[in-house]
């Protein structure tokens, strides 16, 4: 059974990867012409254009999707062989009254994600947006846990164990607003480091951004059209990555101090924190290529499963 968990986790995080590049290139990260077509929502609308306008935009449509040939079937063999794996790991929790609650849940996580894959029209939703980053992450959370949790026992350190919790807690809503920020096409929104164009605090548009039943407007080529909200996500989720970086250190360099169990976890809590951070800069510094796109969201699933290998050791 904990093979089976450890087989399953390891396609979570192919997945999550695979769900981030696909809403990031549906976005327009990485297309030809980026950033002008950063924010792009669907086919062209249907107006009157000069024949030249129209085909022009459609070819960038024809190249900015060349890559989601390989990704878009790719992601949903991985999410198929998951599914699959989810339900027997479900079958061997009864047979063996071991982790039921669990494999319930990711059964529960396995059949809401599907129907959302099949009812949703479009990666640009935001509530589309939202329900899959955290399904998928909620998924991983879950998958370590019942990994790391049945590996050997801990030895109830109760400072630890709280410094986790609250470090898995912030990272949970950081990712959330990491979410929200890609939902509003927001992530280039702040050019500048480390103010936003002057500015540190969200003002009221903070607001809109987190409304996931608002619908973008979209201009007459196909972009979305924001606003003040947009700048307000972005500075929320910078001013989020500086408590998480704060937590998941704190955990990790008290663990570091108390007991040589907790070495190992500690120290890859220390190094992906630092690489994520690392990261998170250079993708607003470089026009945010897509390559540390994907990057700054595989990196928040490893520093939220070496967090979780650290509050197991210690529970």
């Amino acid at each position: 059974m904990n093979t089976l968990a450890r087989i399953c986790l390891l396609l979570v995080i192919v997945l999550v990867s695979l769900s981030a590049y696909l809403r990031l290139a549906h976005s327009g990260i990485g297309c030809a012409d980026w950033p002008d077509c950063y924010g792009r929502i669907g086919e062209p609308p249907a107006i009157s254009q000069p024949a030249p306008a129209q085909d022009a935009y459609q070819q960038l449509l024809d190249e900015s999707n060349e890559p989601l040939s390989w990704a878009t079937p790719l992601h949903r063999l991985v999410a198929s062989v998951l599914g699959l794996m989810v339900v027997f790991l479900a079958f061997l929790s009864v047979r063996n009254k071991r982790q039921r609650l669990i494999s319930f849940a990711l059964l529960a996580l396995t059949v809401y994600l599907a129907v959302l894959g099949i009812r949703s029209g479009s990666l640009h939703d935001p509530a589309v947006v939202m329900g899959n980053l955290a399904g998928g992450f909620a998924m991983l959370g879950l998958l370590g846990w019942m990994v790391f949790s049945s590996d050997e026992p801990g030895n109830g350190d109760a400072p630890i164990r709280w410094l986790s919790v609250a470090a898995i807690a912030v990272l949970a809503l950081q990712i959330l607003l990491g979410g929200l920020t890609s939902a509003n096409f927001a992530a280039t929104s702040c050019r500048t480091l480390p103010d936003c164009h002057g500015s540190w605090f969200p003002d009221a548009s903070l607001k809109a951004a987190i409304d996931l039943s608002r619908k973008h407007q979209v201009t007459d080529s196909g972009q979305a059209i924001g606003g003040e909200e947009r700048l307000a996500i972005h500075k929320t989720h910078r001013l989020g990555s500086i408590l998480t970086v704060l937590t998941a250190l704190l955990a990790a360099l008290v663990a570091l101090r108390k007991d040589p169990r907790y070495r190992t976890a500690a120290w890859f809590v220390l190094v992906f924190v630092t690489i994520e951070f690392l990261v998170g800069v250079s993708a607003v510094a470089t026009s945010l290529p897509i390559g540390l796109a994907v990057a700054h969201n595989w990196f928040a699933g490893l520093i939220m499963l070496a967090l979780l290998k650290l509050l197991a050791l210690s529970r």
